[in-house]
This record gives C-alpha cells, sequence and structure tokens, in this order.
C-alpha cells in the first residue's frame, strides 16, 4: 500500500554529478562563500565500486518491496477474511429470518389459543356461576328451616310456660287445699 507522500527512490551510490560533493545543499539562510581552494579534479570512479553501490541500491530497494509486498498480502488475507464472515453472517441471518408465511402461521395460532382460552374462561365463570347459585339455594334452605325451627322452638316454649304455669297452678291449689 503506497502512501500519497511518496519520495523519489534515492539515487544509487556514484550516481553524483562529477565535481560536486555529497552533501546537503545549502538553504536560503546559508550563503556560500568562494573559497580560494582550487577545485579538485574529479574523482575517478572505478565501476566495479559503482556496480556494487548499483547493487546495493537495489538491494534497499528489493527489501522495501518485499515488506510492502508482505504487508499487501497480510492485507488481502485480511480482507477476504473479513468478507467471508460477512458472507457466513449474512447467509446465517437470512436462514435465521422468519418469512411472511411463518408470521402468519404465527399470528393464527395465537389467535386460536386467544379463543380456545375465551372459552375455558367463559366456561369456569359458568360453572362458578351455577355453584354459587346452588349455594344461595342451599343457605336459603337452611335459613327456612333455621325460621320453621325457631317457630317450633317458640312453640315448644310457649307449651313448656304453660305446663309450668299449669303446674304452678296445680301446687298452688293444693296447698290451698282447693284442689281438684
Amino acid at each position: 500500500m503506497e502512501g500519497s507522500s511518496q519520495q523519489p527512490p534515492p539515487k544509487p551510490p556514484g550516481d553524483q554529478p562529477q565535481g560536486q560533493a555529497p552533501g546537503p545543499k545549502p538553504g536560503p539562510a546559508q550563503t556560500q562563500r568562494p573559497t580560494a581552494a582550487p577545485a579538485q579534479p574529479p574523482r575517478s570512479v572505478d565501476p566495479n565500486e559503482r556496480i556494487d553501490g548499483l547493487r546495493s541500491w537495489l538491494a534497499q530497494v528489493e527489501r522495501k518491496l518485499g515488506v510492502r509486498s508482505y504487508i499487501g498480502a497480510a492485507v488481502a488475507v485480511l480482507a477476504l477474511a473479513a468478507a467471508g464472515a460477512a458472507i457466513y453472517l449474512a447467509l446465517e441471518v437470512k436462514d435465521d429470518s422468519a418469512t411472511d408465511a411463518d408470521v402468519q402461521n404465527l399470528r393464527e395460532e395465537l389467535t386460536g389459543v386467544r379463543e380456545s382460552a375465551t372459552e375455558a374462561a367463559q366456561q369456569d365463570v359458568q360453572t362458578l356461576n351455577q355453584s354459587l347459585a346452588d349455594l344461595e339455594d342451599q343457605i336459603g334452605r337452611v335459613e327456612n328451616g333455621q325460621g320453621s325451627l325457631k317457630d317450633e322452638l317458640s312453640v315448644a316454649q310457649d307449651d313448656i310456660q304453660d305446663l309450668r304455669d299449669q303446674i304452678s297452678d296445680l301446687e298452688r291449689s293444693q296447698t290451698d287445699g282447693t284442689g281438684p
């Protein structure tokens, strides 16, 4: 992957123009002062040295290219892995997603369950109402029975009171001597 701020490849050694020494170029703040030293004759460059310099420069370029190729291959493998994972997830989601028919079937099932629950609740309410009506009837019969028992008890108490009155009248008449 190449950056947008690419530097030109370095010049191979021995490819310097003759008469110039490799070194920093003077900037705007630096001024060149004329020197009184005589210009040195250009140094002759041996072709073997020049070839060795070119070889070392090519080796550097190859190393940089190898690193870039390795990084590019790693990025490509990562991109392929990410794409494969995305495809797998998309297919998995598609398999797990509900279709319109599935949703319609669920709606029908819910409607059926709701109707059966409503019917069961209505039957339970009717059963409870019937049980309450039966209990009310039984309570009414018991109350009626209690009322008649109260009446009978009242009659029996009146009869007992009458008998007591008669006994006491008889006892008085026997003690008075006016007895029967």
